[in-house]
């Protein structure tokens, strides 16, 4: 990624900190050799590979692997602030030898203060103790991420599905659930909102809009059983910026609170 007069560089051993100000910025195809994390402060950014397209705002951090051809582009809104953290193989090796997808993360407050501390404190005592913790609540946030991607709801509704558009649609709900509308799934699976919606429910006996929140309480509970996130946290992670409004709809569907289903 091409520099600009606006970063700040802080280099360590094995990790490289970029602090930002790049609003409406693209860089074409692309790859790199590191671990690299993006932590949007003002607007959005876009991580587009063969594979799949990951979005992020801020609040997520969103997480690109090594060697991965891949495009890059963020939105004019705002300044385009954002934090961009690239770990070396070598250093990420130590702690872990998993590998993972490209994919957004709920934010992790730990990984963020680490960042800022090594941002702001460039001769700070103990780095390598700091970038340690980092990586281990990085890893974290992403095993997090994919059991929850791996555990597809409703698995027995999906195995029934004939029309190939509500499929599709399904699909893009699971790997969505968070920023995207009932109207933006119609028209990607080719269809009018009305007609979409006629058809999710002859196929699947939930309106849409159904299935999206109960794809969400789903993920909600694969995160209370296998993550360390707040309750708040996990609010956010699947689509909803209103606690109180999380922890109605929850026990509504699970008949119990989130706190309960975790001590559960």
């Amino acid at each position: 990624m091409a520099r600009q007069k606006t970063d700040l560089v802080v280099k360590f051993p094995g990790l490289l900190i970029i602090h930002q100000k790049i609003p409406g910025h693209e860089v074409g195809r692309h790859s790199h050799g590191e671990h690299e994390f993006f932590l949007p402060l003002k607007g959005e950014i876009t991580v587009q590979s063969q594979e799949k397209i990951v979005k992020a705002g801020p609040g997520r951090i969103l997480y690109v692997p090594p060697e991965l051809d891949h495009s890059f582009s963020s939105t004019a809104q705002g300044t385009g602030e954002r934090v961009i953290w690239l770990i070396e193989p070598k250093l990420w090796q130590r702690h872990t030898k998993r590998k993972f997808i490209p994919t957004t993360l709920p934010m992790n407050s730990l990984a963020k203060e680490i960042v800022f501390y090594l941002l702001i404190h460039q001769k700070a005592g103990g780095v390598k103790y700091f970038i340690s913790a980092l990586i281990e609540a990085l890893v974290e946030s992403l095993s997090g991420a994919q059991i929850s991607e791996n555990r597809i709801f409703v698995e027995h509704i999906e195995g029934k599905l004939f029309d190939e558009r509500i499929k599709k649609a399904a699909q893009l709900i699971n790997e969505n659930m968070i920023d995207i509308s009932i109207s933006e799934i119609a028209k990607q699976s080719g269809l009018s909102q009305r007609n979409f919606s006629r058809l999710f429910v002859q196929e699947t006996g939930l309106t849409p809009k159904d299935y999206l929140i109960l794809r969400r309480i789903e993920k909600a509970k694969s995160l209370l059983i296998e993550s360390r996130l707040t309750i708040t946290d996990i609010s956010l992670e699947v689509g909803y910026n209103s606690l109180s409004k999380f922890i109605e709809t929850f026990r509504k569907i699970e008949g119990i609170l989130p706190s309960d289903f975790r001590n559960k």
